[in-house]
């Protein structure tokens, strides 16, 4: 290269890069902080959440509010997490002069109030009360119609503002959550794995190998720890630790793998078996179906047997459904098709050798 010549880089990627969250809080009692964050956005709150994750916090927060002069308008949500809900709200919203949108609850809720919060292009707050996803920290809002089938998924304008993750608050949640959300965190490795061989920063962008780096932090830890904090025997230091990787570091991976390797089987066979099958499997937790797909991911990256019985193991020992069947799936041929006919199409499965083995390798976990 000569002195003063420009070097000009080309790429198809113009996606702008979403990482986790302007400011999380973490820790026992940090829910105090709540008033302060929304009065930094104006302090007139649009608050949305599920009945009783809602009135746990306005116990906590309201004679607060009440002291600082905070407006709050209030939306104890028992419906879906649907487009028609979200434009719904988002126009109260306006009419309420809202300044913010507080999301309070699990996965559903909170995405509800982000995708109200983009529609109505207003700030974010959300308040977990479980650590069953990465929702709380994550760029993007997953939407399903008023029925409960998977619809589509919102891109937010930027990432969650603020979260606050109060321990003492997701420690009393069910142990059910806790496993639902190690099995989502556990997939991430399996999906980054998705028909990619990556052993060094070589194997692809630095993009990917940072998602792969931290995905596999992730699953060494919570296919170690995971049984242990499950049954509650665990220190309270790496308890916390835990609850942080669900809620946040696999969200960080999500924002480096996003286009890329992260709708692969395990989370395509969750979208099949909601799109689909609904009403069979909507007694299960979005992680629970997840771990079912994370076997069939795991089948299709042949990894060693070794491995996936790692995985079974835990599965068994959180008291989670290890086949379709198990979950309220109904085997018969005709299903059978439905479900693979989604799955090629959510993954944009075209190779012929691909379709062959996933038509092989379902009877696994069914």
């Amino acid at each position: 290269m000569k002195e003063g010549e420009t070097i000009v880089v080309e790429t198809q990627e113009r996606v702008p890069l979403k990482v986790g969250v302007g400011k999380y809080f973490f820790g026992n009692g940090c829910i105090t902080e709540l008033s302060k964050e929304i009065l930094r956005f104006g302090g007139r709150p649009l608050v949305i959440g599920g009945v009783s994750s809602t009135e746990l916090i306005l116990n906590k927060c309201k004679s607060e509010w009440d002291r600082y002069g905070i407006n709050t308008n209030i939306i104890k949500h028992n419906g879906e997490c649907s487009i028609n809900w979200a434009k719904k709200y988002a126009e109260y919203g306006k009419k309420s002069k809202s300044t913010v949108v507080v999301g309070i609850g699990g996965g559903k809720c909170i995405d509800l109030a982000k995708a109200v919060a983009t529609l109505g292009n207003w700030s974010i707050i959300t308040v977990p009360t479980s650590a069953a996803t990465c929702v709380a920290t994550s760029a993007v809002c997953v939407m399903y119609d008023d029925e409960g089938r998977t619809d589509c998924s919102i891109p937010m304008n930027q990432e969650v503002d603020v979260a606050i993750a109060d321990t003492e608050i997701i420690a009393a949640a069910p142990r059910r959550t806790l496993a639902a959300g190690i099995m989502d965190s556990i997939a991430k490795l399996v999906e980054v794995k998705h028909k990619l061989n990556i052993v060094s920063y070589r194997d692809c962008n630095l993009k990917q190998y940072i998602g792969y780096i931290n995905s596999k932090g992730i699953y060494e830890f919570l296919i170690n720890e995971g049984k242990q904090a499950y049954e509650g025997d665990y220190p309270a230091e790496r308890y916390t630790d835990l609850i942080m990787t669900n809620l946040l570091h696999t969200s960080i991976v999500s924002g480096f793998c996003s286009g890329s390797s992260q709708m692969a089987l395990a989370h395509a066979l969750y979208d099949s078996l909601r799109k689909w099958f609904v009403e069979d499997t909507r007694a299960y937790m979005h992680g629970e179906l997840v771990a079912i797909g994370i076997l069939l991911q795991m089948y299709f990256n042949r990894d060693s047997d070794s491995e996936i019985e790692k995985i079974k193991k835990l599965m068994k020992s959180m008291n989670m459904p290890m086949r379709l069947t198990e979950s309220g799936f109904k085997d018969t041929e005709e299903n059978r098709k439905i479900l693979i006919n989604s799955i090629e199409k959510i993954t944009n499965m075209d190779d012929e050798k691909d379709k062959s083995m996933l038509i092989q390798l379902l009877p696994l976990i069914i």
